[in-house]
Parts: structure tokens; C-alpha cells; sequence
């Protein structure tokens, strides 16, 4: 188990101190360490589950009203974009949140404490051991500048935007023309079809997907076209 001195190092790392530490403890314990440990009762994955409602809700609330005027689809865009995986990851990161994961052997000695999907759902598990040891007012002065930080980040990148959205904008802005979407097939039943939608640049194709709407078809090759401009 994690010692004292460690526990305390990772709230001089958050700038918080816990009542309750072993609440902090509790959000730390991966279940892949409570598999091999047979003594263990609890993973972090009930914190999870806490701290991933308390982030949304306070997120929520900061965005109603920081964006009087947004609709409800803007701001659910906006949340997407302030919750996704990586930038929980990130956050997780910059307190070095992966150095006190208790974690399986095996999950550690394949990378476990740098990756993305373990640190955003750390991130989430101590949101939660810190909604239960302080409350919700101390929770939202805590993730609020993370927020508002982040915030300003995406807005300038355009990464609330959806993929089509996202790549009009940026074909706009390097070639002052629109990009064209082109159905080039259709399979599959009446009752459950699969379209596959090129997005063109002129006679160069810049991304390929494929749904079983035309709409979805054309965000994803929207998306392929994205990854393919970040990489060019």
C-alpha cells in the first residue's frame, strides 16, 4: 500500500490536504492491483463512477453561465471537449498523478502509469475521494482554473467543433474554399446500410469514412481528413 510521506507528497502536488486520506488512498488502487492482491475489498472504480457526475455537473454549471447566449447543442459541445479523455490525461499528468498508482504488475510494466485512459480515470477517482472529503464547493475552486485554462485552449484551437465543422474552418483558412463531400459507396441491407464518404480538396482526396448514415460517414472522413492536415 501506498505509505504516508507518498500521500502527502501527492497533496502538496494537488495543493489540497485530505481529512479522510484513506479516501485519497482508495481513488489510487487500479483494479488491476485489486486482482492480485485477494486481500483488497475496493478498486478506485466506485470513485470513478462518483467523480466522472461531479465533473460533468460542475463543468456544466460553468459553462451555462460563462455562455448565456450558447445553445444547448454548443454547450454540450464545449463539455465534450473539456471532458475528453485527453484532456483528463493531461490534467492527471501535471501532478505526476501516475507515480502513486497502486497498480497490477503486469499493467505497470506495460506502460499502465502513462496511459491516457488509466490517468483520466484517475483524474476522476480523486475528484470523487475529494468530492466526499470536502465538498462541492471546494471541488469546483480546485478544477475550476484547470477549466477555465483549458477552456481558453480549446476555443482558440476550434476543438468544440465537430469534425466537419472543425475542417471547413481550417480549409477555409489555408485555401478559401470549401471542401466537398463525395458518397462513393453503398452496402449492406435496407435496414442496416453502410455508406463510405471521400472529403475532397479539389481532385485530392483528404480523408475516407465510412457509417451506416451519410452523416456519420461524412464525420468520420472529416476526422481521417484532420489527422491527415496535422500530419502534412
Amino acid at each position: 500500500m501506498i505509505i504516508s510521506d507518498d500521500l502527502v507528497d501527492l497533496e502538496k502536488r494537488l495543493g489540497l490536504e485530505f481529512n479522510n486520506k484513506a479516501l485519497l488512498q482508495l481513488a489510487l488502487i487500479h483494479r488491476s492491483y485489486l486482482n492480485e492482491k485477494g486481500g483488497m475489498l475496493e478498486s478506485n472504480e466506485r470513485l470513478e463512477f462518483l467523480g466522472d457526475a461531479i465533473l460533468g455537473a460542475i463543468v456544466a454549471e460553468y459553462l451555462y453561465h460563462t455562455f448565456p447566449d450558447q445553445s444547448e447543442g454548443g454547450l454540450t459541445d464545449l463539455r465534450s471537449a473539456l471532458v475528453r479523455r485527453e484532456t483528463l490525461a493531461k490534467w492527471a499528468a501535471t501532478f505526476e498523478v501516475g507515480e502513486f498508482l497502486l497498480l497490477g504488475k503486469g499493467e505497470a510494466n506495460t506502460g499502465g502509469r502513462s496511459r491516457p485512459a488509466i490517468l483520466s480515470a484517475t483524474f476522476e477517482t480523486i475528484l470523487g475521494a475529494m468530492y466526499l472529503d470536502k465538498g462541492i464547493k471546494q471541488v469546483t475552486e480546485w478544477l475550476l482554473p484547470l477549466v477555465s485554462a483549458e477552456l481558453q485552449v480549446i476555443l482558440q484551437e476550434n476543438r468544440h467543433l465537430n469534425y466537419k465543422t472543425r475542417l471547413q474552418v481550417e480549409i477555409q483558412r489555408l485555401h478559401h474554399i470549401a471542401p466537398v463531400y463525395e458518397l462513393i459507396e453503398t452496402s449492406g441491407p435496407e435496414h442496416h446500410p453502410n455508406f463510405v464518404v471521400e472529403v475532397k480538396l479539389g481532385d485530392q482526396v483528404l480523408g475516407r469514412g465510412s457509417g451506416t448514415t451519410k452523416q456519420q460517414a461524412q464525420q468520420e472522413a472529416a476526422r481521417a481528413a484532420l489527422e491527415f492536415l496535422e500530419k502534412s
